[in-house]
């Protein structure tokens, strides 16, 4: 089981880093590291430790940047995920496609980063990965395809991006969202919402059961 402790910064760096690393993260917490943005700045940064209650209990694990700055499509966010490999850092995963914030790590070894796209949808941008039982190799969750086969009420769907939790695997992973009917404009769902179960089988986001929240006053048929 992983320590879900985030050292956030600035704090001394010294301590944290290796002394021999891959990548060197003694600038981590105010300069942008392995970046495609221009003008960029950092906006949160910090790092996971193991907490497996053996001999590498408080070894570092993941460290990541939350990134602002510009490039071709204009103002934008991204993100750098590092892992450690028992020598040093190296890039676990990077992305500039939009805004990003601070990831979380839970009891079962998920790591979820929450993002979101530009323009008023809001679309999801967000990562996940499950660390496996060899305590080093980092799986992807293919996050695209979840909403396949979950059943909404009649006439009503998601237009825009959803609340991803995965915070607590004991109550179950979920994601939230508003409601829309046909002819409610974009800005204001008034089906109600939705809180859908999720499962991770093998490296797929699978959705699964939806409760059905009616809007209020309004009673569900």
């Amino acid at each position: 089981m992983l320590l879900r402790l985030a050292i956030f910064l600035p704090v001394s760096l010294a301590l944290a880093t290796p002394a021999i690393a891959q990548i060197s993260l003694k600038s981590i917490g105010d300069t942008c590291l392995q970046t495609e943005l221009d003008d960029c700045k950092v906006l949160t940064a910090g790092y996971f430790n193991r907490a497996d209650y053996w001999d590498d209990e408080g070894a570092p694990l993941i460290a990541w940047q939350t990134q602002a700055g510009i490039s071709e499509y204009g103002v934008m966010g991204g993100f750098v995920l590092f892992r450690h490999d028992g020598d040093g850092w190296a890039v676990l995963d990077k992305g500039f496609d939009g805004y990003f914030q601070m990831p979380s790590l839970n009891d079962e070894n998920v790591l979820h980063l929450p993002g979101y796209s530009q323009g008023t949808g809001a679309f999801n941008t967000d990562r996940l990965f499950k660390l496996e039982d060899d305590g080093t190799t980092w799986t992807p969750i293919d996050m695209d395809n979840w909403r396949v086969g979950v059943e909404l009420p009649e006439d009503l769907e998601i237009w825009k991006g959803v609340a991803f939790d995965f915070s607590n695997p004991w109550s179950g992973y979920v994601a939230r969202s508003g409601l829309w009917r046909p002819d409610d404009g974009n800005c204001c769902p008034s089906g109600g919402s939705a809180v859908i179960s999720l499962e991770i089988e093998g490296d797929t986001l699978v959705g699964k059961e939806v409760e059905y929240i009616p809007p209020t006053g309004e009673e569900e048929n």
